[in-house]
């Protein structure tokens, strides 16, 4: 890529931004030499890290390296035999311990959801003995532990009763010496036990003196009579150290025997930390995956450029297809030199492995390399104007597309309308160029005709270009040639103040006439600009003034139209809840009227019944009787009359006719009947006591429903001999629970959960799932195989299997329903 444009579009800022959320060291250096690629499939790879980091957080938001260390210095010197620093054998730890955390973290993540991720954390070694190692020999303050040899533990219990029978001999010599001493206190000089002795006391204490105080009164004197013991404790020191030394050195030579693989895992840590920081960073700018191509098209919704602060206006962008050159007129501080970078940046980021701030379904194009020539770089050093300055750099880039061209990529000149066609869009030259104020800074009939040159340039090599300008010529230029496509930064006359909203398709105007007579510049004034202007100048201008209209007027058009079907999508829904709703009070009603018939024709035939006792004990009169019996008719007719709610559709022409002419009557066992809320046909099999409940086979199962979710359709006539299916006893419809995906039975006895298994089946089936899980355990083997027996002749099961081994395996049956 080249350098100077990845400087002007401001790439290392960025990368400096993904750099902080980095944890270590090793993994910031990786973020800052991230370069863009020019290579798609690399580039889609690198995205898909990135995505598949951020779903990780996601699930682990404490998703991390540790306390990772770059250790690669600490392993080259530990495999040249040197010796590491307790110091440094805690870094060696703590990374060895990242290596293992990042490593089962990432093997326990499903590999179809994560594979690049999955992959990588196989490839991280774990060297477990290693951490076992450094915490038997370090503690965690950096010191070598008792265990770390039978020799350290006993030389260090030698010293700990050499030291404590060199003090209690010093106490005493305290209390001996008495008023010699200028105080009575033990303390250290060259590592040696020493007393305080007043200076012109000195002789009355047989000794050696390691050192006097600043002012001389003070001598600290070793008593002869402890110059053994400290001897002896000195040497036990010595020998301690020395015993710490071999043991750093051979933890040391195991470290270096392994420094490969930890150099492998600090680097594999490292590209996992990297890819952490590119999804945290996404994340925090609320940036999204672009999908990419390499055929030059970009098509950015809302994007914002990501080093912008504040209130940021978001820019959509596209080009590619029918036009690949944009040229960006309009006002100054308008947003142009802002659309310019935000393209190039976002192509950058996007090349690198990084979500931009854009909306979803944002699509970016690969190049192999990025041009920019945006700002005043105008050098006082090197004597160049602000026109000499941009046209060094464009000079610069132009010659970078002919060198390309001729160490390879194939010369299309000619080729445009091809292209235009769909014709060998394959063979432009993946290049971008950005060109900010094209052709400024000298004289304006000039730089106009040097900038349409250069334009023409880039159009017949079919450079994918972006160019921002003030001159009315390439707005012409740009609405005449093919390829090519005006666009405009949006001014408000009444605020007079830019919107920076971008709009393709339209060329921006000049607005300098119209910002002077809005401030209140003298009208006659304004006129004589407008004939200094010429009628081509005017005619442009109240073109372009005419075309923002128009298009003002379409987009507020679109927008009450958007408004006015949003309105009649709310009014339909609304509809069809109150729809639902009246549905609902009707069924509810009817259901209600029907159960007073029936209570009321229940009281009836209690009366009818008493009625008919009476009549053995007392002469009734054939009237009396004969009312009672016409009460009970009535109320049967009544009954009768009430309509049935209906939860689904009838069937039309020669079905309907059966239903009418079948549904006469009362319900009779051995009926063929329809079960509405399955719209199913299934045989009447018996009824409960009340008759508000009835027993139905439809297919392989025998379920329990609501007498009113029944359709009479005909009496069945069974033939001889005929067997009924097997069956399967489940609860009504209206009773139907919530079935989890899985039955874990672990630690149950066989007959419970036999029992258990065969509600869980009918429960399941019952709520159209088509497979379940049934965790039995591995264990003695007898409740697997008690359940796969009962499975194996079960209506409803299909067929049965193990589960994967990173499932459960045998511990785990997975079984397909038939239903």
């Amino acid at each position: 890529m080249h350098e100077k444009s990845i400087l002007t579009l401001e790439y290392p800022k960025i990368m400096a931004k993904v750099a902080k959320e980095a944890a270590f060291s090793a993994s910031k250096e990786l973020v800052l030499e991230l370069q863009p690629t020019p290579d798609l499939q690399e580039a889609r790879r690198r995205l898909a890290y990135t995505t598949e980091a951020s779903q990780l957080i996601d699930q682990f938001p404490d998703a991390g390296v540790g306390s990772a260390h770059d250790i690669r210095a600490l392993l080259v010197r530990a495999a040249r035999e040197g010796v590491l620093s307790p110091r440094d054998l805690l870094e060696v730890l703590t990374t060895a311990q990242s290596a293992i955390y990042v490593g089962r973290l990432l093997d326990k993540l499903d590999a179809e959801a994560f594979p690049l991720l999955h992959s990588l954390g196989a490839d991280i070694p774990q060297r477990p003995h290693i951490v076992r190692r450094i915490e038997e020999t370090i503690s965690e303050e950096g010191e070598v532990l008792d265990t770390a040899s039978p020799t350290l533990r006993k030389l260090r219990f030698d010293i700990r009763g050499a030291n404590q029978r060199l003090q209690d001999r010093l106490r005493t010599l305290v209390n001996e010496f008495g008023n010699a001493l200028q105080e009575h206190i033990i303390t250290i000089r060259n590592d040696r036990y020493v007393v305080p002795v007043k200076a012109e006391n000195r002789g009355q204490v047989r000794g050696i003196v390691h050192d006097q105080s600043s002012s001389g009164a003070t001598v600290f004197i070793e008593p002869m009579v402890v110059v053994e013991l400290n001897n002896r404790l000195r040497q036990l020191q010595i020998e301690e150290r020395q015993e710490i030394e071999r043991i750093l050195r051979v933890l040391s030579l195991e470290i270096g025997h392994e420094a490969e693989a930890l150099k492998a895992a600090v680097e594999l840590l490292a590209e996992f930390d990297l890819h952490l920081a590119k999804a945290r960073y996404g994340r925090m700018t609320g940036s999204t995956e672009p999908r990419l191509n390499d055929a030059g098209r970009i098509n950015l919704h809302d994007a914002r450029h990501p080093l912008l602060t504040g209130k940021v206006v978001p820019i959509s962008f596209h080009l590619g297809g029918e036009f690949f050159m944009v040229v960006i007129t309009g006002p100054n501080t308008g947003g142009k030199t802002v659309a310019l970078k935000t393209v190039g940046l976002l192509t950058l980021m996007a090349q690198a492995g990084l979500h931009i701030p854009a909306e979803e379904f944002s699509e970016v194009a690969v190049f192999e390399d990025v041009f920019a020539d945006i700002g005043d770089e105008q050098s006082i050093e090197q004597s160049l104007s602000t026109f000499s300055s941009h046209l060094s750099r464009i000079i610069e880039i132009l010659r970078s597309i002919e060198a390309a061209k001729e160490s390879g990529t194939p010369d299309i000149r000619g080729r445009l309308s091809e292209t235009l066609a769909g014709k060998n869009a394959h063979q432009q030259p993946r290049v971008l160029v950005l060109l900010d104020e094209l052709g400024a800074g000298t004289d304006p009939s000039e730089g106009s005709a040097l900038a349409r040159a250069i334009l023409t340039f880039l159009l017949e090599r079919h450079v994918t270009t972006v160019a921002t300008t003030h001159y009315s010529e390439l707005k012409a230029f740009a609405h005449e040639q093919p390829g090519v496509v005006n666009a405009s930064v949006e001014f408000d006359i009444e605020t007079l103040s830019p919107t920076y909203r971008l709009s393709i398709g339209l060329p921006g105007r000049s607005n300098a006439l119209a910002i002077a007579n809005r401030l209140g510049l003298d009208d006659r004034i304004i006129e004589r600009g407008r004939e200094f202007l010429g009628s081509a100048g005017v005619r442009m201008e109240n073109l372009l003034e005419g075309l923002q209209s128009e298009r003002k007027a379409v987009e507020d058009e679109r927008f009450h139209l958007n408004m006015e079907r949003v309105e009649a999508e709310y009014q339909r829904k609304q509809l069809e809840e109150e729809r639902h709703r009246l549905e609902e009070q009707r069924v509810k009603v009817l259901n209600e009227a029907r159960a007073q018939a029936a209570r009321e024709l229940d009281e009836v035939r209690a009366s009818l019944a008493k009625v008919k006792v009476d009549v053995s004990r007392v002469n009734m009169t054939r009237e009396r009787l004969g009312e009672a019996r016409q009460r009970v008719q009535d109320l049967e007719d009544k009954v009768t009359r009430i309509p049935e709610p209906r939860r689904s559709s009838r069937r039309a022409g020669a079905d309907a006719e059966a239903i009418s002419e079948a549904s006469q009557g009362p319900l009779k066992i051995g009926d063929t009947v329809r079960v509405l809320s399955f719209g199913q046909n299934a045989e009447l099999l018996g009824l409960s006591a009340d008759r508000s409940e009835a027993d139905v086979q439809m297919g392989p199962l025998r379920i329990r429903v609501n007498v009113d979710n029944l359709e009479r359709l005909g009496k069945r006539q069974p033939a001889a001999g005929e067997r009924a299916a097997p069956s399967v006893v489940l609860p009504r419809y209206e009773d139907r629970p919530e079935v989890a995906m899985q039955l874990d039975m672990r630690g149950w006895r066989v007959d419970a959960a036999l029992e258990e298994l065969e509600t869980y089946l009918n429960d399941a089936a019952m709520s159209g799932m088509s497979s379940v899980r049934i965790v039995h355990g591995k264990g003695t083997g007898a409740l697997r195989a008690a359940v796969r027996e009962h499975l194996a002749h079960h209506p409803l099961v299909k067929s049965y299997t193990s589960a994967p081994p990173q499932e459960g395996g045998d511990g785990v049956t997975i079984v397909k329903l038939s239903v």
